[in-house]
C-alpha cells in the first residue's frame, strides 16, 4: 500500500520543525497543557494506538505537546474522511499534521481499518478518536467498536487519554480560539486479550478513559 507524502521522512522533519516554531502559540492558548500520568509512557511499546477523548480541533495538538518529541514523531491520526473533501486548505492542513482519511461506516470503514493496521505494521502509531466525532459540551460519547477491531487485530497497546477543558478553547460556532486551562491525562496502556470481542475491548477502553480522574498535572513546553 502506497503511503501518502505526509508519512515521508522530509514531512516528519518539517512537522517537527513546525512544532518548534509555532508550538509556543498553542502552548499559550492551552496554558501548557498540564499533563498527568506521564509515567504510563515509560516502557510504551511502539507502535501503539493513541485513544483520546474528542472535544476540539485542538485535541491532536494538545496530545502531541503532552507526548513530547520522543513519542510523537511517527503518529498517524485518523481523521473523518469528509474533512479531506471540504476544501484543499483543510485537506493540506490535515495531511500536514500526519492525518489519513478514516470512514466510520460502510465498506469504507473496513478499508479505513485496514489502512490503520497497515500503518501500525509500517511502524506508525495510530491516533483514533473512539467517539467518532467531537463532543460539543466536553461530555464523552460512547466509543465505536472500530477501535476494538483495530486493537484486537493488531495486538498493539492502546493508550487511554482524557483531555479536559479543551472545549473552552474553540467552542462550537467560534472561529477564534480563546485561552483556557487544558489538561491531558494518560492512563495505563491496555491490550486486547486473545479472542476478546472487539466491542468488549472498546467498552473496556471507554471505561479506562472515563476513569481518568482527579490529579494535578505538570505544565509542559514544546520539547
Amino acid at each position: 500500500m502506497t503511503r501518502g507524502w505526509q508519512f515521508s521522512r522530509p514531512a516528519v522533519v518539517a512537522r517537527e520543525a513546525t512544532a518548534w516554531l509555532f508550538g509556543p502559540v498553542v502552548v499559550w492558548f492551552l496554558r501548557g497543557p498540564r499533563v498527568s500520568g506521564r509515567e504510563h509512557l515509560r516502557g510504551l511499546e511502539h507502535p501503539f494506538l493513541l485513544c483520546p477523548s474528542h472535544a476540539s480541533h485542538f485535541d491532536f495538538s494538545a496530545v502531541r505537546l503532552a507526548l513530547r518529541s520522543r513519542h510523537r514523531q511517527r503518529i498517524a491520526a485518523a481523521v473523518a474522511a469528509d474533512y479531506f473533501t471540504v476544501s484543499p486548505v483543510r485537506w493540506f492542513f490535515a495531511a500536514w499534521l500526519g492525518a489519513f482519511p478514516f470512514n466510520r461506516t460502510g465498506h469504507g470503514g473496513h478499508e479505513s481499518i485496514d489502512e490503520a493496521l497497515a500503518l501500525l505494521e509500517a511502524g506508525w502509531s495510530v491516533l483514533v478518536f473512539p467517539e467518532g466525532t467531537r463532543s460539543r459540551t466536553g461530555v464523552m460519547a460512547p466509543f465505536h467498536p472500530g477501535i476494538g477491531l483495530i486493537a484486537v487485530r493488531s495486538g498493539r497497546q492502546a493508550l487511554p487519554v482524557r483531555i479536559l477543558g479543551i472545549e473552552r478553547v474553540l467552542p462550537p460556532g467560534s472561529i477564534r480560539p480563546r485561552r483556557a486551562q487544558v489538561e491531558v491525562r494518560f492512563g495505563p496502556p491496555l491490550r486486547a486479550e486473545p479472542g476478546e470481542d472487539p466491542r468488549a475491548f472498546a467498552a473496556r477502553l471507554e471505561a479506562a478513559v472515563r476513569a481518568l480522574g482527579d490529579g494535578d498535572g505538570d505544565s509542559v513546553g514544546v520539547a
